[in-house]
């Protein structure tokens, strides 16, 4: 009985330090469509996705969070600077096509100012679909 104590305090202190709890933060998964079709490019184009808090103030967020584009397939990942995810709130997802010298071919349509994409973003989120047709 006593040899299983430090066993159990051993097993019981790696659940712990692996995170069960964790800090809420969320790896955001999406795709970008237009046309009912992912929106893809070609080898050369690019296409930035950046997730904007939206604060309660309304004062400019102190970070924004940057994800991951599959240019084949049209879709995103938000996993923020560490790999752990990003928080959960309210969101203004900026989308920007650059073409030949960051020339987006967007014009500015769906920047962080002015993207009509917002989401709000909780544990119950499942994937974030962002159709260019609708505004």
């Amino acid at each position: 009985m006593r040899k299983s104590i430090p066993f159990v305090t051993t097993v019981l202190g790696l659940v712990v330090l692996s995170g069960c709890g964790g800090d809420g933060r969320l790896v955001v998964k999406g795709r970008i469509v237009k046309g009912g079709s992912p929106f893809t490019v070609p080898e050369g184009q690019y296409v930035r996705v950046t997730f904007f808090p939206i604060t309660a103030d309304g004062r400019p967020p102190l970070n924004t969070y940057a994800a991951a584009y599959n240019r084949a397939d049209g879709a995103f990942r938000a996993v923020g600077p560490d790999g752990k995810g990003i928080p959960p709130g309210k969101y203004r997802i900026a989308v920007e096509h650059e073409v030949k010298r960051r020339t987006d071919s967007f014009q500015g349509a769906y920047d962080g100012d002015r993207s009509p994409f917002v989401f709000d973003i909780d544990s119950h989120t499942d994937e974030i679909v962002i159709d260019l047709d609708k505004r």
